[in-house]
This record gives structure tokens, sequence and C-alpha cells, in this order.
């Protein structure tokens, strides 16, 4: 069968086969290149990190957790998962921003402190030149002398657009000449402890007229710094982070994503930035066949119950992968691992294994 006969026939057939053989429409076991929209496994993790959102949502103190885990082990879907839990939470709750952010490999903490902003936006701005415009007398807890004119500006303007031009400055456009006149501002906020500075005194403003209650800043693959940049920047990196935690001491919760190694050589290169890093969550490889079976029957039976949804006629039976092969493929890689010195079993590799198996299951039940 020539491969325009093969597509040709998946999409004419396959899948409700697929769904009258093996009770799914899809292969249930995600591979290693696909990082999201995979359904997300509960375990003892989540009701940590529950719990510290749950003390930050009470207490509105900055909290800062860190979420370690070996490449593999799930730090990815773990961030995606409260990153929708947050949203699913405070949908009905004003002045809370969920910022999602890749920690790409910078010379500076400038590229996130960016994201910030970009997320608060225009209309953040414009809610607190209303705001301003009735009561200014929160301005006096502005620290910057350009920021305190920016906000007396924007309190002034009632067409918002001062407030466009406010965020421009504060993304660190170049200063030209209707920044000037219509801010008032003198100086451009190019330096990353200029932006840290204009930050806190943005969301103590914000929170002083009511508008902001809390940013939920949610950093992936914090490692990628310590791969690529050299160990200056690195230190510099880091002393950004820590004055951003030092500068918001409410109103932050940051959840930050690394390797254990990488941590440890971030806590030697500046170890006031580990002092920072107390409320720790580790995701952890799997240990046992028992283990792992369980992770694997937890993504069958969640792509059949979602194929049952559709309403496809009555669902198959067949078995895709074998608990005597989930064995043998963790058993396998429980080997390899221990050549490598890892505790064990990477979710990642071994749901790999299965999707590789369950492909060539659905492939041959399908010609």
């Amino acid at each position: 069968m020539s491969l325009r006969d093969k597509l040709q026939h998946q999409g004419g057939t396959a899948i409700p086969d697929l769904f009258s053989k093996f009770g799914v429409q899809t292969n249930p076991f995600p591979s290693s290149s696909q990082t999201s929209n995979n359904p997300h496994y509960k375990q003892a993790a989540d009701d940590e990190g529950e719990a510290r959102i749950v003390s930050y949502f009470r207490d509105g103190k900055t909290q800062v957790v860190v979420l370690e885990g070996t490449q593999g082990t799930g730090k990815t879907n773990f961030l995606n998962h409260f990153e929708a839990e947050i949203h699913e939470a405070l949908s009905d709750v004003d002045g809370y921003y969920i910022v999602r952010y890749l920690a790409d490999p910078e010379a500076s903490f400038e590229g996130t402190l960016r994201r910030l902003f970009q997320e608060l936006g225009i209309e953040h701005l414009k809610k607190l030149a209303a705001k301003l415009s009735d009561d200014k007398s929160s301005i006096s807890a502005v620290r910057n002398q350009d920021m305190q004119t920016a906000l007396h500006a924007i309190a002034k303007d009632t067409s918002g657009d001062s407030a466009r031009v406010m965020l421009e400055w504060l993304l660190g456009f170049r200063l030209l000449k209707y920044h000037r006149e219509m801010l008032g501002v003198q100086f451009r906020l190019d330096t990353v402890e200029s932006k840290t500075s204009a930050l806190r005194d943005l969301v103590v403003v914000s929170s002083a007229v009511g508008i902001l209650k809390g940013i939920f800043l949610l950093l992936d693959e914090l490692e990628k710094q310590d791969g690529v940049l050299g160990p200056t920047a690195v230190v510099r990196y880091l002393s950004a982070m820590r004055a951003i935690i030092d500068s918001l001491p409410n109103h932050l919760f940051m959840m930050i994503a690394v390797t254990p190694d990488a941590m440890r050589r971030y806590s030697t290169a500046l170890p006031a930035f580990r002092s920072r890093l107390q409320n720790q969550i580790t995701l952890l490889p799997l240990t046992s066949v028992e283990d792992a079976r369980r992770l694997a029957q937890f993504y069958l039976d969640y792509f059949m119950i979602e194929a049952k949804k559709s309403g496809n006629g009555t669902p198959g039976t067949e078995t895709l992968v074998s608990a005597e092969k989930m064995q043998s493929v963790f058993d396998e890689m429980s080997k390899n691992a221990e050549r490598r010195g890892d505790t064990g079993v990477r979710q990642r590799e071994f749901l790999h294994q299965l999707h590789i198996i369950a492909e060539n299951a659905i492939q041959a039940a399908s010609n």
C-alpha cells in the first residue's frame, strides 16, 4: 500500500475502527515531543502546590515555590495544570493576573519583566488612571519621580492615549518627544533595575487603589540559563530574580521549575538566591512498576472516557499495551536509568515507549 493509500485509509476509516477495537480515538500515550495538552496525573505534589496557593490567596504575602525535578518528570505538565486551575478558580475574581513564561536563555531578567508589564497591559493602566483621577493620594507611595509624574499624567487624561504611551515607557521603548510631552518623564527604563523599580511602584499603587490583588508568575525551564549564559550573566540573572522577590513583599506568587543540578549550581553561584527558595516541591521519577502501571492506566482511562463522550457506538475492549509489556518496558528502562545514575524511570521516557508500542498496535489494526 502506498503512502497516499495509507493516508486516505487513515482519514476515512481509522477513527471508527480504532474506537471499536480499543475504545479510544487516538494514541493515548504522549510522545516525548508532546509537552502540552496532556492530561494531568494527580499526585502528592499537587496537594503541596494547592496548599501554597491557598496560603497566598488568604494572606496576600509573596511566596516563591520551587518545583524541582529532573528532565522528564513532569514539571511542565505540572505548571500547565496549575495555570489552568488558577485561571478556573479565579475566573470570577478581579484583580489577579496569571503570567506563564518560558525562561528563555537571555542575558538578563528583562524578558520576564517585559512579559509582566504586557500582561498588565493598557486596560489595567486605564483602570488605574480612572481610580487616580478621583484620588491621587496613593501616588505618594511611589518611589520613582518619573513614575509619579507619569501617574499624575494618566490621571488627568480621559482619552486613554496616555495609558498606551505609558505602557511603551514601561516596556523600555526608546524615549521620544511624545513620551516626554504626554507623561512628563525624563529617563528611559533601559535597565533591569529601573524596570524592577517601576514594577514595584506599579504594583503598590495598583494595590492601593484596589485594582490589583496578586500576580501569579509561573517560570518554566529555569535551568536553561545555566546551559547558555556565562557565570557572570547567570549571577546577574539570579540577582534580578532576587531583587523582584525582595521588592514585592506582597502580591507575588512565583513558581519556578528547575532541575536539581541547576538548583545546586545556582545556589553555589549566589547563596543569597537559595535563601529565598525555601518552599520546595519535588517531582520524583517512577521507582516501581506499580507506579508506572498506574500512570499508564490513568492515560488509558482518560482517553477512553473522552472517546465515549463522542458517542461513536460501542467501544472495543482489545488491549493496546498489555500489563506484561508495560512491566517489560519499565524493567528495561530501570536498568538504563541505573546505568546513567538516575533514581528511577522518567515519566516522559516511559510514556514515549508506550506511545511507540500503542502506535504499532493502532497501525496494525488499521491496515
